[in-house]
């Protein structure tokens, strides 16, 4: 899985980021965790039986994180902001966590596994930031 995508298009849309109306198409996060959401499909429908708990856990996970961001990059006050893309980041935490448990059980290929555990490192990082970012501008006196 590609840590760095084409400069317009995700890995699940045709259409370039700027022809969407949504702030979150803007975002690059958003497009990292979408690409998160999309390998952690693809592994965890190959989990076997007896790993339906973490599996579910781990897709709940990754598409929560795609959602607050989503919704943090579209609210208006930059507090409101700021909560969404904390929650984001807990919930890529959490799959982080789930990634390190199925690599314990050897529930994939080693190689997509830290690949994707990669991706939610970087989507971490790129939360704090925006974070940041909103914390400031919310102590600046911006609504």
């Amino acid at each position: 899985m590609p840590l760095h995508r084409s400069n317009t298009q995700s890995p699940t849309r045709s259409r370039t980021r700027s022809d969407s109306g949504f702030a979150h198409q803007r975002l690059d996060v958003y497009h990292v965790a979408l690409g998160l959401f999309a390998g952690v499909e693809d592994l965890a429908s190959g989990f076997p039986r007896g790993h339906r708990d973490l599996r579910d856990q781990l897709r709940r996970a990754a598409a929560a994180t795609v959602r607050h961001i989503a919704e943090g990059a579209n609210r208006a006050h930059a507090a409101d902001k700021a909560a969404r893309f904390l929650v984001a980041k807990g919930e890529v935490g959490e799959c982080d966590a789930c990634l390190e448990m199925a690599t314990i059980l050897k529930l994939g290929c080693p190689h997509v596994l830290a690949s994707l555990r990669l991706s939610a490192d970087r989507i971490a990082a790129m939360l704090t930031g925006l974070v940041r970012r909103e914390r400031g501008r919310t102590e600046q006196g911006h609504r």
